[in-house]
């Protein structure tokens, strides 16, 4: 994924500069619609592309409507990094608590080595974490390496492209594995267990198990991993109505796929996460896009529409912000929650975030898979 977006960033400054012409366009052949928005004060850069975010005062004699309301963008606070996670190389996947350390997956642990020349993981504690936010510390997070022992996945899996996702159940670690074969997606479940010590993670190679693809769409597997009253739920990357419309969650009892699909909604753009589930049933994903990826474009697009998009939103075709969905054991819904979006640098700097984990009571900790950096964000909660 790296690769592609840093290639992709001179095409995505020349998209920019045609969209914001064929806006420019649009805004000057319907100049009498544009004036009426800005007496509304309604944001105009995504109109041509996206529609308005809201619509005019309708006539008394027609249905009111209301406005939907401007929702406050949240700003990340970002934690800076030491060592080499600080390094666009480590390409962070996924992250999961197991227990109080925060244990981050790179997509490829191979290439994280340790003092002793074995594949790692990146850990920190939670206490390490809470100290920086409260201001008791204020240098940089290092954190610590976990020795990952797993079968040379390289030789086994034709196109292998390294780890996309995490979760525990207890001292079980499960992961998924995205591949690129020649064109074709697949996806894979692998589990193993983290060392009641937690000094170690080691695979078992006999658990690698093929995920059905829903859909070829590309760059796209199973980006995302529920933990469900000891069943593994994994998630795939696109579900937007046009590219996927009928997508679906594949349910596994350990490494065992079992015979159930579960309904999934569509969702635009890329789902690249999955908090764990609480109590409730609910979680969240985080859900980005990049203007260069045109394949997940789309005109139509219901969240915006319903919940109204933040002043940097309407501002920049590029999307960050978290969803909260809910699984009742049959099926997985978007809530009625307000979706949270962050506050956007601009349309050069999207952020990809890759990894997404719930802090406490007081918001998300998530990080970048090195694009346009590593980062390490903290979100408080609206």
């Amino acid at each position: 994924m790296r690769l592609i977006l840093i290639t992709s960033k001179i095409i995505c400054c020349l998209f920019t500069f045609l969209v914001s012409g064929c806006i420019a366009n649009a805004e000057a052949v319907s100049s009498q619609e544009v004036n009426s928005a800005q007496f509304l004060d309604i944001p105009q850069t995504r109109t041509a592309l996206y529609g308005s975010t809201a619509q005019p005062s309708p006539s008394p004699l027609l249905s009111q409507t209301p406005l939907p309301v401007i929702p406050q963008e949240i700003t990340v606070q970002t934690m800076p990094l030491k060592g080499p996670i600080n390094s666009s190389d480590s390409e962070i996947s996924g992250m999961a608590w197991h227990e109080d350390l925060l244990v981050v997956l790179p997509q490829y642990p191979e290439k994280n080595l340790t003092g002793q020349g074995n594949p790692s993981l990146f850990v920190f504690t939670k206490n390490q974490i809470l100290e920086f936010l409260e201001g008791a510390n204020t240098q940089p997070l290092t954190p610590i390496n976990i020795p990952f022992l797993a079968p040379d996945l390289s030789a086994q899996i034709p196109g292998y492209e390294g780890f996309e996702a995490i979760a525990f159940d207890g001292d079980q670690v499960y992961m998924t594995i995205e591949a690129n074969n020649l064109g074709t997606m697949t996806g894979y479940l692998i589990s193993g267990v983290i060392k009641s010590d937690q000094n170690q993670i080691q695979l078992d190679p006999s658990s690698l198990t093929p995920i059905p693809m829903q859909a070829q769409i590309f760059n796209s597997a199973y980006e995302a991993l529920l933990v469900a009253d000891g069943q593994i739920i994994t998630l795939f990357e696109a579900n937007g109505e046009e590219l996927n419309p009928d997508p679906s969650a594949y349910q596994f009892v350990n490494s065992t796929l079992s015979d159930r699909r579960i309904d999934f909604t569509n969702i635009e753009y890329r789902l690249t996460d999955a908090t764990a589930i609480d109590e409730r049933g609910h979680f969240w994903v985080p859900i980005v896009y990049f203007p260069i990826e045109f394949w997940l474009y789309t005109s139509s697009e219901p969240h915006s529409r319903k919940f109204g998009q933040g002043d940097t939103h309407s501002s920049y075709l590029t999307v960050e912000r978290m969803l909260e969905l809910q699984y009742d054991g049959e099926s997985i819904k978007l809530t009625d929650t307000q979706p949270v979006q962050l506050e956007l640098i601009d349309d050069f700097n999207s952020r990809n975030w890759e990894a997404l984990a719930v802090l406490d009571d007081l918001g998300f900790l998530a990080m970048t898979d090195s694009y346009p950096e590593t980062m390490f964000g903290f979100i408080p909660y609206p």
